[in-house]
């Protein structure tokens, strides 16, 4: 009896002070299925903060299973028992300042329908002030799309006050999207400095923003990550005076403002003072062979490994003239080729050896019977002669010294001389090829 007179006593009071018409807007989705009990549908309302409405079924309140609040809206579900006979149902939808709101469906099991109250004069009692509000909830709430499809919308209030502030707003909102979007392809590319600038700005433009703040905190443990990884394996590299293969490394940490950064700088300086400048390339010459060269590197603080080739123009001139030509007869022809390995000494100065391989060519005519017609037909036989090229081989040991002469900071000048003993595979070859040889080679280091 009590709730009976109660709800009189309220329909009376809303009908008498209500003033406008609640609407309300359909958002239900077709395939839309309700996660609770099987038997159970439920119907949820929207509505802004401003709206708060009370639900009668059959003239009982009717609570809201649940409550909650998305951007500037507040969630109503009203669940109900869909059981066959129970289909059916009328809810009466009482808000302060309005006429009251009848709504009537048959219900099945697990339907889920979803409505949006509002009120219609709204956008004519206060267009301007409620939809910036709107705007600011879901600008706070990192809605940015949104938020500026909102704030395009004031424009149209016809109580518009400050069309500059909204501008500016628009315009904060595009700049975010264009930081966003940088942000996150830097992130996708593991430029983690690049992705936390760019969050930062967001940020401090809206630190309410959860999903901004916890994709900062990600690239800031991304880079501290990277950065530590980056730079104990430069102090690995520095350790064992690998110098080339630790400054990347400390550049990559004072690319990336790591926190390691001071101490990056101070390995680059130390670098400069003692880099190796390992790679050597020397242009050689020695007797009979005035064009040559070597590459190698020759490293401060390990053993490493250097090539040499030697030849002279004889050789050129061979491989373009027939071998009848008499041009040939005093031509000596040479080839070395010798390979080894280079050990420091004591800085600047730096010893290799290695095996080696020498072919000189010595042109020797040989004598051959030819026959010939005389005008009348008749043969005859003549001696003829042709040279012949004969290789001679030698196996060609050599050790040396080289030395460096810093004149640059990445370049310096190399001096070399090699001493190299000739083995000739066929001992009546050996005066021919020569017992030994003084090579020189002059250079650059970088």
């Amino acid at each position: 009896m009590r709730a009976v007179v109660g709800f009189l006593l309220l329909f009376i009071t809303v009908n008498v002070f209500a003033q406008r018409t609640l609407k309300y807007e359909d958002r239900s989705k077709e395939n839309a299925v309700f996660g609770g009990e099987a038997n159970e549908a439920c119907v949820t309302f929207s509505s802004s903060m401003k709206i708060i409405p009370l639900f009668f079924e059959n003239n009982k309140q009717k609570a809201p299973a649940k409550i909650d609040t998305i951007g500037a809206n507040v969630n109503y579900h009203l669940v109900f028992d869909a059981r066959p006979g129970r289909e059916s149902r009328t809810i009466n939808i009482y808000v302060d300042g309005f006429s009251p709101l009848t709504m009537q469906w048959f219900l099945t099991p697990k339907q889920q329908l979803n409505y949006y109250i509002y009120d219609p004069d709204s956008t004519i009692v206060d267009c301007y002030n409620q939809l910036m509000r709107e705007g600011l909830n879901l600008f706070k709430n990192g809605m940015y799309e949104e938020a500026k499809a909102k704030y395009e919308s004031v424009k149209d209030c016809s109580n518009l006050k400050d069309e500059e502030k909204v501008n500016s707003q628009i315009a904060m909102i595009d700049s975010i999207l264009i930081w966003r979007n940088s942000a996150n392809a830097a992130f996708n590319q593991s430029e983690y400095a690049i992705a936390i600038e760019n969050f930062l700005k967001i940020y401090k433009q809206n630190p309410e923003d959860k999903y901004i703040a916890n994709r900062l905190s990600e690239a800031q443990t991304k880079q501290r990550e990277e950065c530590i990884a980056n730079f104990q394996m430069a102090e690995t590299f520095f350790s064992e005076k690998d110098y080339r293969s630790a400054q990347p490394l400390y550049e990559k940490v004072i690319s990336k403002s790591c926190n390691e950064m001071p101490q990056a700088i101070k390995r680059l300086r130390e670098i400069q003072i003692n880099r190796q400048r390992p790679h050597v390339l020397t242009y050689e010459f020695s007797q009979n062979t005035p064009i040559g060269f070597s590459t190698g590197n020759y490293k401060d603080h390990k053993a490493s490994g250097y090539f040499t080739l030697r030849l002279n123009s004889a050789l050129f001139e061979t491989l373009r003239t027939n071998n009848d030509s008499t041009l040939l007869l005093n031509k000596k022809p040479e080839l070395n080729i010798s390979f080894g390995w280079t050990v420091p000494i004591i800085k600047p100065v730096w010893i290799f050896f290695g095996p080696g391989y020498t072919a000189v060519g010595r042109y020797i005519p040989d004598s051959y019977q030819a026959t010939y017609y005389t005008e009348d037909g008749f043969p005859y036989e003549s001696t003829q002669s042709n040279l012949v090229l004969k290789i001679n081989s030698a196996i060609s040991p050599e050790v040396g010294l080289l030395g460096k002469i810093i004149i640059a900071q990445r370049v310096g000048v190399v001096l070399r001389y090699t001493f190299q003993y000739r083995f000739a595979l066929d001992k009546a070859a050996q005066d021919y090829i020569g017992n030994i040889r003084s090579v020189f080679g002059i250079g650059l280091c970088f």
